[in-house]
Formats: structure tokens, sequence, C-alpha cells
């Protein structure tokens, strides 16, 4: 995690002791001077200034000073920040195994975003010994506490077995819990189960619904997502090929305005838009695109390649017929039970459908946990 988000995300979900009201009175000196005489929290949030420059000359040397300070005093944030600034080198040199002992010390006072960290770090084996079990039972204390992306971090181990025994049921709900919060890779992963019949029942419209909604934030692959479901969802009643050519194309200029590589994935979705709104020279040639750039993505593996290879040749072979592309009826899982606690529709003023139930499964567009 990079420190300018993780520092933001700190103060905005966990608010210091001073009142918003009260910080626009306290300058820099008064703020010194309470942290000259020990008070964590100021010495928080001078380090907090001093890091990223908000209000003051920034100085990250004098910034991890105050918030080392602050930590020293048992500052759950201030710890939490730490390990973020040794994670990432800021101010300090780099190092794995101090900013999970940073983390650690955070997580063990019962601070959730630490607890995540912490799972984070035993799932990829960053400064400390690779373990997914110990990973699953943290992810857990953190989501005990409701933190949206530590339930997410924990559906995803439920969907994917992966640390945890397999159970996609378990994981539609702590995505749902997560997607109520807003977190938008919650409503996205979420949207994935509804459509594919995962652990819940095939339903389009609450697919559609979480995608939706999901899209209205800055993310580029929720309105990707929003856009693949517009274009080639099985349900032809949900076809919008117009609003779907709008939505990839807007996928694709987030990612261009924040310097970001064409992704052969947003390319393959934009085609598929075009060809559904008719536009079929176009999507051929958006099609050849999509197929270039993944011959060219190094890190795609041998086995993934050949079966992506052989989707988009099918694709264009359609395309070049003047026929649009619209994926197979997904079959549910049996066993999958709906999800009671789950309003989407009735928020979003959605009239509901009977669930599907035949046919084969259906892929993610690219939502990454």
């Amino acid at each position: 995690m990079k420190i300018l988000s993780c520092v933001i995300a700190v103060a905005c979900l966990f608010s210091i002791t001073l009142s918003a009201q009260q910080q626009d009175l306290i300058n820099d000196r008064e703020l010194r001077a309470w942290a000259e005489k020990g008070d964590a929290d100021s010495q928080f949030e001078l380090g907090l200034r001093l890091l990223t420059g908000e209000g003051i000359t920034k100085n990250e040397a004098e910034g991890v000073k105050w918030m080392e300070q602050a930590a020293a005093q048992k500052h759950l944030r201030a710890q939490f920040v730490m390990g973020s600034l040794y994670e990432d080198g800021v101010g300090v040199k780099k190092d794995e195994a101090k900013a999970f002992e940073w983390y650690r010390k955070s997580a063990e006072s019962g601070f959730a975003p630490g607890q995540h960290a912490v799972a984070m770090a035993y799932d990829l084996g960053r400064g400390v010994k690779l373990d997914p079990v110990k990973a699953t039972e943290w992810l857990e204390k953190a989501a005990e506490q409701n933190h949206a992306p530590a339930q997410t971090a924990l559906a995803a181990k439920y969907e994917r077995g992966v640390g945890a025994s397999k159970n996609p049921s378990k994981a539609a709900l702590f995505y749902l819990r997560a997607a109520q919060q807003d977190f938008v890779p919650a409503m996205s992963r979420l949207a994935n189960l509804y459509y594919s019949g995962t652990g819940v029942p095939v339903d389009y419209r609450r697919a559609g619904a979480w995608y939706q909604r999901a899209a209205r934030s800055d993310d580029p692959w929720a309105s990707n997502n929003l856009a693949w479901f517009l274009s080639t969802c099985p349900d032809e009643s949900l076809h919008n090929g117009e609003k779907a050519v709008q939505l990839a194309s807007r996928a694709l200029r987030i990612m261009d305005e924040a310097g970001e590589e064409q992704r052969y994935e947003m390319i393959d979705t934009k085609a598929a838009c075009l060809a559904r709104n008719g536009e079929y020279l176009e999507a051929v040639l958006w099609q050849k695109k999509a197929m270039t750039l993944l011959s060219e993505d190094k890190e795609v593996g041998s086995e993934e390649r050949q079966v992506l290879e052989k989707e988009f040749k099918t694709r264009l072979d359609l395309y070049q017929k003047q026929t649009p592309f619209t994926e197979a009826e997904p079959q549910s899982d049996a066993e999958a039970a709906p999800l009671p606690q789950d309003t989407i529709l009735q928020e979003e003023g959605i009239p509901g459908t009977p669930p599907k139930s035949k046919g084969s499964k259906s892929k993610s567009r690219g939502t990454v946990v």
C-alpha cells in the first residue's frame, strides 16, 4: 500500500481526538508544542502533516520521527502508519520485517486495518513466513469489526478455498457485508457470483444492480464489468449496446488519465460493446487490437493464453459475420440459497425475476481482490 493512500484512509476512517473545528484553529506551532510535551495524538497529527505536506513543508524524515514517538506510546494509527512507511520505504529504509512488526502491534491491540495488513503479509509471505491459514485467522478478526477490505479478502478465500475450506455461500455473505458499506471491489465480486450462480442462485438483475452501483465509482474495472454485462448477458432484455459502449470508453479513459497501459480485457470488452451496438467494423478492429495486446502480455501463462486466444478468435469470427457475442447461460449451484439480507433491488427500484438455473459457468471480467 502506498503511504499517501494509507494515511488518508486512516485519517478518514478513524478520526483523531481533535475535531475538525479544533484542527482549523490549531497551527503548526501549537501542534508542535503539544507534541513536544508528549501528547500522542499531536505527535501523530504532526507526523501525518509532515509526511504528506498538508498545510506544512513536507519533511518525511521529521514526519517519521514524530510518527514513531506516537507509535511508541501505543497509538494504534501511528503504529499502522509506521508499518506502511517501512513497507514502502518512505522516510526510512524499506524493511518488510519491520513493517510486519508494526502492523502486528496495532493488530494485537484490535486495530482492524492493522489486522488486515497482518493477514496480507501472511498471505504474501511479506516480512513473515507465508501462512494462508494465519492470514485467514487475522482476516476473521478484522471482518468481525466490519472492516470492508478484510471482509472482501476473507470472502475471496472462501470463494477460492485458499487458507480456508471452500464455501461459496459464505463468500457471498461476506462480499455482501462489504458491498453494503459501499466497498467497490466487494460489489463487483458479489455481482460476479450472482452472474455465474456461485454460492447464490443465478440472478441477472441483482448482478446488474451491483455492477451498476460499483460503476458509479471511479474504478475503471467496475465500468468495464458493467459494460461487459450490458453487452453479453444471456438475458437479452438487459442488453444496452449504446450505454455499454459509453461505459467501456469511460473505463479506458480512466486508465489513460491515470497513465495506465491499455489492458487486453478492456479492449475485448469494448469490441463486444461495439458489436452489441451494431458497429461491427469497429468491433472487428478492436477485437484484433485485443488479440495483439494479449500476444504481447508476458504475464499471461501459456495455458490461460491458449484459452483466451480461442475465445478472442471466436468473438472475432462472430463480429466479422455481423453477430454480437452473448455468453452462455450459467449453471447455478443446486444447493445455493438466496441472500435475504440483500436489498439491492428495492434500493435501486428494480423489479426482481425468478433465479435462473441451467447452463454453463461464466467468468469474471477482471475484478481483482
